[in-house]
C-alpha cells in the first residue's frame, strides 16, 4: 500500500524461521500482537519482533494496560516507545523512523 509493507501478524503461534523471513522481505510497518496468550508468549513475540526489523511496530491484541505495559517493559530497552495522541497514523515512506520504534495507540 502506497509503496510500503505492512505485516500483521495475527495470531501468530511460532517464531519465524529465516526462510519465512526472506519470503516476507522487507517490512515497514508491523502490527504485533502483544496478548501473551491468545498468540504467541511476549518472549516469542520479542524474538520475531527482532528478527524482522521493522522501523515502526505498533501492538495489538492487549486485553488490559497490564499487558500492553509488560510487553512494552520488554521491549524498552532495545526500542523507542512513543505514545501517539489520536487512535490513528499516516505513515509514508518519508515519514518512517530512522531509528525502530513502537508507536502505541490510544485506546488502551
Amino acid at each position: 500500500m502506497a509503496n510500503l509493507c505492512i505485516a500483521h501478524l495475527g495470531h501468530l503461534h511460532h517464531t519465524l524461521t529465516q526462510q519465512q523471513l526472506d519470503e516476507m522481505g522487507r517490512i515497514d510497518v508491523l502490527l504485533v500482537p502483544v496478548d501473551g496468550a491468545y498468540t504467541m508468549d511476549m518472549d516469542g513475540m520479542v524474538e520475531v519482533v527482532k528478527s524482522i526489523k521493522a522501523p515502526l511496530m505498533i501492538p495489538m491484541h492487549f486485553f488490559s494496560t497490564f499487558t500492553l505495559r509488560s510487553f512494552l517493559d520488554r521491549v524498552s530497552r532495545q526500542y523507542d516507545i512513543e505514545y501517539a495522541e489520536v487512535p490513528s497514523v499516516v505513515v509514508s515512506k518519508e515519514t518512517l523512523p530512522t531509528k525502530p520504534k513502537f508507536l502505541v495507540l490510544p485506546g488502551h
